[in-house]
């Protein structure tokens, strides 16, 4: 077993002697993508907790479309038709007079 202890040996040794961590980094950052969709509707209690929402698109390393909805302690990922969430934006955008903090940009 040398080789792959050699390998971490130089891989941790680089990133201690380059002046930016990032040049160093091998590895591409890792990606956060929804791997399966809430369908069920959403209580309004979940739906009173929600911090931010975004839009995750179906290209790239997210093969997926999703809403993300951002709580607190975790995430949950809704699928784009679900009837609750669109009544929710729809409550949303009336009281607010625009979407809750939405970002519709990509995600992945």
């Amino acid at each position: 077993m040398k080789g792959p202890s050699t390998f971490y040996s130089l891989l941790l040794l680089s990133l201690l002697l380059s002046p930016d961590p990032r040049a160093a980094s091998i590895l591409p950052p890792s990606t956060s993508c929804c791997t399966q969709l809430y369908r069920k509707p959403l209580s309004d209690k979940l739906l009173r907790k929600v911090i931010r929402v975004e839009l995750q698109e179906a290209d790239g390393d997210c093969h997926l479309q999703a809403f993300v909805l951002h709580l607190a302690r975790r995430s949950i990922c809704i699928h784009p038709q679900n009837r609750s969430l669109s009544r929710w934006f729809e409550h949303q955008e009336r009281r607010l007079g625009t979407l809750p903090n939405l970002n519709l940009g990509k995600m992945c």
